[in-house]
């Protein structure tokens, strides 16, 4: 008989208790494992990268290659640490869909930013990358150095036209955020 509820049948029938009792154990058993799971799933911890492991990354970049763009280690995806050598030539860049922002972390030197890129551009396999080997007419020249923080914008034309001593290395991070090209060129 099915447990109606009421006392007179919990009494007659004698079965609803102890089906009453076993119910409530399975309910116990699974809202514990429910809670359990829950509490053990949590967030994902923070993505991290020693100095040592970044400062190995930077040299063995070096060791493989002589780039204009210079050397990173990828942190997290959009998120780098560059290092850029005086020895190499530097291109003026703007990227038409993503803001950056740079935190200088060693070393100094001269960063123009804004203005146009002095034509002819240079060919880039990345359509968010438009550069030239000629630097940048007009724009603001800055002195930058350690803890110093700069924002691009979409579109904003920026170039180490100097890097003191041998290297300039900086926290880079790169977002998207346009769907459309902003360029003032």
């Amino acid at each position: 008989m099915w447990y109606s509820g009421s006392t007179s049948d919990n009494q007659s029938g004698g079965a609803s208790k102890p089906m009453g009792k076993f119910l409530l154990i399975i309910l116990t058993i699974v809202a514990t494992a429910v809670t359990t799971s829950a509490q053990d799933s949590g967030a994902p911890p923070a993505i991290y990268k020693s100095e040592a492991d970044i400062l190995t990354g930077l040299e063995q970049a070096a060791a493989s290659s002589a780039s204009a763009g210079g050397w990173s280690v990828t942190v997290s995806p959009g998120i780098t640490v560059r290092r850029r050598s005086s020895s190499v030539e530097q291109y003026a860049i703007f990227h038409p869909y993503s803001v950056e922002i740079y935190r200088i972390l060693e070393g100094s030197g001269t960063l123009v930013t804004g203005g146009l890129l002095k034509l002819p551009l240079a060919e880039s396999p990345n359509p968010n990358i438009i550069r030239t080997a000629n630097g940048i007419e007009g724009g603001l020249a800055r002195r930058v150095s350690e803890g110093d923080i700069l924002v691009l914008q979409p579109g904003t034309p920026h170039w180490f036209s100097s890097i003191d001593g041998d290297s300039i290395t900086y926290m880079e991070s790169r977002v998207r955020i346009a769907t459309n090209p902003v360029q003032y060129q």
